[in-house]
């Protein structure tokens, strides 16, 4: 009996996140997304391979890795594909290696008593699932501040955001001059999934772009000064010199 009810509250959980995340797919970044799709596909899994694999005595782990890698594949695609293509993989691929690890991990054990063992997956996999909840909640929430919106970018990727200005090469800074109109364009590539938006509290912008084509800002009376910009994660940021 016990097995039932705790496949029926992984599943049940599993959903709710998926479910959760689609509900502010909107105001989710890319990184965010994919840390969801991992977290989520991962959990499930790893709980079900280890649940599965506890219950085999001739050590064969076929069925239980099969069933959870599949599982978990689902829904991490699911999970992730309301936030960005980017996410949807992240979740696909943690399916794959949580349903192996779960299935090992369940064999490998045999516990002497397989209910106690299932409780204490269950109360892993429900504190889990309690923080990515309340990880989604918070980084669905506006932010106000300078510092939230500019973080440092975790990686660098030559291949992101072109910036082009008329009389000013593309590069990662920007001279313009003081108190004139400036047009910038921003031309992010196609499949740059997590250069949707466009955002500068000092500048005053907040824009969502178009894969592959032009996206023309014009910025009026600029003060002497340098501006950041970033991307909607704040991985790829620039700035503009105004003199």
């Amino acid at each position: 009996m016990i097995i039932y009810t705790s496949l029926a509250l992984i599943v049940l959980l599993t959903s709710y996140v998926a479910y959760f995340t689609y509900q502010r797919r909107h105001k989710l970044t890319c990184m965010t997304g994919m840390m969801i799709a991992m977290t989520n596909s991962m959990m499930l899994s790893i709980s079900l391979g280890a649940i599965l694999g506890t219950f085999i005595e001739n050590k064969d782990i076929t069925i239980p890795t099969i069933a959870s890698v599949i599982l978990g594949m689902i829904v991490g695609y699911l999970t992730g594909r309301s936030v960005s293509l980017m996410a949807a993989l992240d979740g696909l691929t943690a399916g794959i290696m949580g349903g192996m690890m779960g299935s090992m991990l369940g064999v490998m054990l045999q516990p002497a008593s397989v209910d106690f063992m299932i409780y204490f997956i269950d109360i892993i996999f429900v504190l889990v699932i309690m923080f990515l909840l309340r990880l989604i909640d918070e980084e669905s929430k506006e932010k106000n501040t300078e510092t939230s919106q500019f973080r440092k970018p975790l990686i660098a990727n030559p291949i992101m955001l072109v910036v082009l200005l008329a009389f000013t090469p593309a590069s990662n800074n920007i001279v313009v001059e003081a108190g004139k109109t400036a047009t910038i364009n921003f031309k992010p590539e196609k499949g740059s999934s997590c250069l949707q938006t466009i955002r500068s509290e000092g500048l005053g912008i907040s824009a969502k772009l178009k894969e592959g084509s032009d996206n023309y800002i014009n910025i009026k009376d600029l003060k002497p000064g340098t501006y950041e910009y970033a991307c909607g994660m704040g991985m790829y940021k620039g700035t503009i010199t105004v003199k």
